[in-house]
C-alpha cells in the first residue's frame, strides 16, 4: 500500500525513456559544436575556456561530457532525472507531513501524482523537448530545473511552520541540489531570490531560522556571486558576440527589454503553454470563488477572468466552424506550425503574433486586446492568494508565480531572446506546475468537504475533470510517438 503513490512516477520513468529512444546527438548544434575543443583542451580545459568565453555552467557543462559517449546510459539518467522531478513537486506541495500517512491518504496522493504527471504534458511541447530530450538542452534546463526543485523544498517546508529536513540524509542532499542549480541564470536567481524572501519573511515573524537553513542559503548566495562574476567578467558579454542573433538589441535601453521580455513571455503562456496556464487559473479560479462567498461580484468575476480569457483563446473557432478539425489536417499543419497547441484561435487573438515586441501596434483593438491579456496574467496574483487559506500558502504561491514570470521576462534582457526559441520558458512551466500541485493539495484538504470531496475524485464534476485531463494527455502521448518522433521539431 504505501507503494501505490509512488506508481506514476514509475510509469512517467518508463514513458519518459520511450520518447527518448530515436533521440540522437544533433548534427550543426551545441551538440556537436566543442568536439575539436574537447579533444584540444581536454576537460578542466574546456571548463576553463567555457567560463572565459561563455559561462561557469559547471554543473551543466560537467555532466556534458561525462554522458557525451554514452547516450544509452544518458537517455536513462536523463528519464530518471525528469521522474525525479515530477516526484520532487509532489514531495514540496504537500509536504511531510500529509505523506508520512500514506495508508490513510494513499488514494488521494496516487491521483495527485498522476494528475502532475499529466499535466506536465500540457506544457508547450517544443519547450519540453527543446529543454529535456534534446541532449544539450537537457543539462542546461531540465537538470538545474530538477536540482532547484530539490533545492528550495526544504525553504518551503519551513515557511509552513515544518521541519526543513526531517531526515539528516536531506540537508547533504539539499545543499549538493542547490549547488548543481547555482550555475545557469534562471535557476540561480529564483533560488536566492525565493529563499531569502522566504528568511526574511521569516525574521519578520520572529521565526528562528535553523542553523542548517541558514547554511543552505549561504550555500545559495555564494554559488550565485560566483556565477554571476563568472557571467559579467566572460567575453560572452564584453565582447558582444551574441549581438549577431539579434543586432536590433543593441539599441535597445532598459525600458525596451523589459517590455520585450513582457510580451514574449506572454505569448509563450498565452498561446504556447496556454493549456497549463488554463489548468493554473482553472483551479485556482475555482478556490478563489469558492472563498469569496460574500464578497462582492467583481471580485467573483476577476477570479474566474483569467480561466475564460485563456480558455477564449485556446478554443479552435475557425477550425471547428469550417469542419477542418480532423487528424489528417492536423498532422499536415504541424511541420509549419509553431506549435502543437497553437490551434488557430479566432482572428481577434492573432494580436501576439501581429504586435511588434517593442509596441502595442496603431491599431486601438491591438492596443486593448494587449492589455486584456497582461491583465489576465497579472490577475493570477489575485486568484491565487485568494485561492489558499494559509497565510504562507498565499505569500509561497504568489512568490513562485513572481518567480515564473520574472524567469521569462528577465530573456528580454539578452539578445538570445530568439535564438533560445522556448526552451528558455521551461522553468517558468515547471514553477507554474509546481503551483497546480500546491493547488491541487489545497483542493484536497479543503475546509468544504463538497470542495475536498470534489478535488479528491468524489464527484461527478471531478471524474469528468480527471477524465479530460487523461484524455489531452493521452493525445499529447499520441502525437509525441506518431508525429514528433518523425520530424525535426521532436528533440529540437
Amino acid at each position: 500500500m504505501r507503494a501505490i503513490p509512488y506508481i506514476p512516477f514509475i510509469l512517467f520513468f518508463f514513458l519518459f525513456y520511450a520518447f527518448m529512444q530515436p533521440v540522437e546527438l544533433l548534427p550543426k548544434t551545441d551538440d556537436t559544436a566543442n568536439f575539436e575543443l574537447l579533444e584540444n583542451l581536454g576537460l578542466w580545459g574546456w571548463l576553463q575556456q567555457r567560463m572565459e568565453f561563455w559561462q561557469l555552467r559547471l554543473f551543466s557543462d560537467f555532466f556534458f561530457i561525462v554522458f557525451l559517449h554514452n547516450l544509452a546510459l544518458w537517455k536513462i539518467v536523463n528519464s530518471a532525472v525528469a521522474s525525479l522531478l515530477m516526484l520532487g513537486l509532489w514531495r514540496a506541495s504537500f509536504g511531510p507531513d500529509f505523506l508520512k500517512d500514506l495508508r490513510e491518504r494513499g488514494r488521494a496522493l496516487f491521483l495527485a501524482a498522476a494528475l502532475i504527471c499529466m499535466l506536465f504534458f500540457f506544457i508547450f511541447p517544443n519547450t519540453i523537448t527543446s529543454s529535456s530530450f534534446w541532449y544539450s538542452g537537457s543539462f542546461n534546463y531540465l537538470w538545474p530545473v530538477t536540482a532547484l526543485v530539490f533545492g528550495l523544498t526544504p525553504f518551503i517546508f519551513f515557511l509552513r511552520g515544518g521541519d526543513p529536513y526531517g531526515r539528516k540524509i536531506w540537508f547533504p542532499l539539499g545543499l549538493f541540489a542547490s549547488f548543481c542549480a547555482g550555475f545557469t541564470e534562471q535557476t540561480t536567481l529564483v533560488a536566492l531570490g525565493v529563499s531569502a524572501i522566504i528568511l526574511l519573511y521569516s525574521l519578520l515573524k520572529k521565526r528562528k531560522v535553523p542553523l542548517l537553513l541558514i547554511i543552505h542559503f549561504a550555500v545559495i548566495a555564494a554559488c550565485a556571486a560566483v556565477f554571476l562574476v563568472s557571467v559579467f567578467s566572460s567575453t560572452r558579454l564584453t565582447g558582444g558576440t551574441e549581438l549577431a542573433l539579434f543586432p536590433e538589441f543593441a539599441t535597445y535601453g532598459k525600458r525596451d527589454m523589459l517590455q520585450l521580455g513582457v510580451h514574449v513571455y506572454n505569448t509563450h503562456l498565452l498561446r504556447s503553454s496556454s493549456l497549463l496556464f488554463l489548468a493554473l487559473a482553472l483551479i485556482a479560479g475555482v478556490l478563489a470563488f469558492t472563498r469569496l462567498k460574500g464578497r462582492h461580484v467583481f471580485f467573483k468575476i476577476l477570479a474566474l477572468f483569467p480561466a475564460f480569457y485563456i480558455f477564449l483563446n485556446i478554443v479552435p473557432f475557425r477550425l471547428v466552424l469550417s469542419g477542418a478539425w480532423n487528424h489528417s489536417v492536423f498532422v499536415d499543419r504541424v511541420p509549419n506550425q509553431v506549435s502543437a497547441f497553437n490551434y488557430d484561435p479566432a482572428l481577434w487573438f492573432d494580436y501576439l503574433y501581429r504586435v511588434p515586441p517593442l509596441g502595442w501596434g496603431l491599431e486601438p483593438h491591438d492596443l486593448f486586446m494587449a492589455s486584456l491579456g497582461l491583465a489576465a496574467v497579472l490577475c493570477v496574483f489575485f486568484t491565487l492568494f485568494f485561492a489558499f487559506r494559509a497565510a504562507f500558502d498565499r505569500l509561497l504561491a504568489c512568490l513562485l508565480y513572481l518567480a515564473a514570470f520574472g524567469s521569462g521576462v528577465i530573456m528580454g534582457f539578452t539578445p538570445t531572446i530568439f535564438a533560445s526559441g522556448n526552451r528558455p520558458f521551461f522553468i517558468a512551466n515547471i514553477l507554474i506546475l509546481l503551483l497546480c500541485a500546491m493547488l491541487i493539495k489545497e483542493g484536497m484538504t479543503s475546509g468544504d468537504e463538497k470542495l475536498a470531496g470534489s478535488f479528491l475524485g468524489r464527484t461527478k464534476a471531478s471524474v469528468f475533470a480527471v477524465g479530460l485531463v487523461s484524455l489531452i494527455a493521452v493525445y499529447t502521448i499520441f502525437l509525441y510517438v506518431f508525429v514528433f518522433s518523425s520530424i525535426h521539431y521532436w528533440w529540437f
